[in-house]
């Protein structure tokens, strides 16, 4: 009889397990092998969260430190600032919960400006340190759109030890930059993000090898910055992961995993990651992007299609979608 294990316990020995919630509850719970590693979070999250009544306090919180800090930060509206500060207050809760870093996005609405994009994850750290004097600025990441603009604000950024994640990232072109901006992780969107909000659409090409194929370009080439999958749409594409350096799984479908037992052999055949088991895994020619920005555009817009470019400037607008949202809930107009 085959060996059989829990299907969590598995992939954890297999890849870095992150929740992608800034629930205090599910945070503080963990898993049945201990904490969760990060902690991950976008406009999406942040709207969902903070309409919870359970949150309230925590809003209006939020709503008092804005009205304190707003005249440090002129050039931005009382409503984002808002939204930025209740954020931090969601990610600062879980931290004595899980054992590596909370990651906070930065406004999608400024995917399309360097200096914004620099300009927020700076204020990021200065709310968090704002929130707690002794808050450890190496457990903080700031998610980036992988746009070019949001880029090269990374490779700016790095430059100041903040650390910063390539988000909505669809293709090569994205990661190879975003190894080259020092980015700490990447994170390839194995579906569309419509697919995650909308049940009657179904995207029916998921970019799994993406994940493979990325992780290899950076082992092969000497690059630091890990791939941190997510966006999967069931537990069947999570288990092809197994082998990923991180993954970001919501809180149902890591308890719907805890609950699952399965043969050793079985799980081991499924990742994409088996030496044999994709062509991503063959040698790949070392690409540059970071001062070619006309090469860039031009191979990022053919880039699978151009479907590369399609699905990141439809995440970008779901995200935008819901940053408008979350500043409502936070008295914004």
């Amino acid at each position: 009889m085959a060996d059989t294990v829990n299907v969590l316990t598995y992939l954890r020995s297999k890849t870095q397990l992150d929740l992608d919630s800034l629930d205090l509850e599910a945070a503080r719970s963990g898993g049945p092998d201990g904490p969760w590693t990060d902690a991950t979070s976008n406009p999406a999250e942040s709207y969902f969260q903070l309409q919870k009544e359970e949150n309230k306090n925590l809003v209006a919180q939020a709503i008092d430190i804005a009205q304190d800090l707003h005249q440090k930060y002129p050039g931005v509206t009382l409503a984002e600032l808002r939204v930025e500060i209740a954020t931090a207050l969601l990610a600062n809760r879980v931290l004595p919960y899980i054992t590596g870093a909370v990651h906070v996005m930065v406004n999608p609405c400024h995917a399309f400006s360097t200096t914004k994009v620099i300009q927020t994850c700076l204020r990021y750290h200065e709310i968090f340190h704002h929130i707690d004097p002794h808050f450890d600025p190496s457990r903080l990441v700031i998610k980036v759109s992988a746009t070019f603009e949001g880029l090269k604000a990374c490779h700016a950024l790095r430059a100041k030890n903040i650390q910063t994640l390539a988000t909505t990232v669809f293709t090569m072109e994205q990661a190879v930059l975003a190894g080259e901006a020092g980015c700490v992780s990447i994170s390839p969107f194995v579906h569309e993000l419509k697919a995650g909000f909308d049940d009657t659409y179904k995207d029916q090409d998921p970019l799994l090898d993406l994940c493979v194929q990325a992780q290899e370009y950076y082992v092969q080439h000497g690059i630091s910055t890990r791939v941190k999958a997510c966006s999967c749409m069931s537990v069947e594409e999570i288990l092809q992961l197994a082998g990923v350096s991180a993954h970001t799984i919501p809180p149902e479908d890591l308890e719907r995993l805890a609950g699952m037992s399965e043969a050793v052999d079985s799980l081991e055949k499924k990742s994409l990651f088996r030496s044999n088991a994709s062509v991503a895994l063959q040698q790949q020619l070392p690409r540059s992007y970071i001062e070619n920005e006309a090469g860039y555009r031009v191979h990022f817009a053919a880039s699978d299609g151009g479907r590369g470019q399609t699905r990141l400037f439809q995440a970008i607008a779901i995200f935008a979608d819901f940053q408008h949202k979350v500043e409502r809930v936070m008295g914004g107009q």
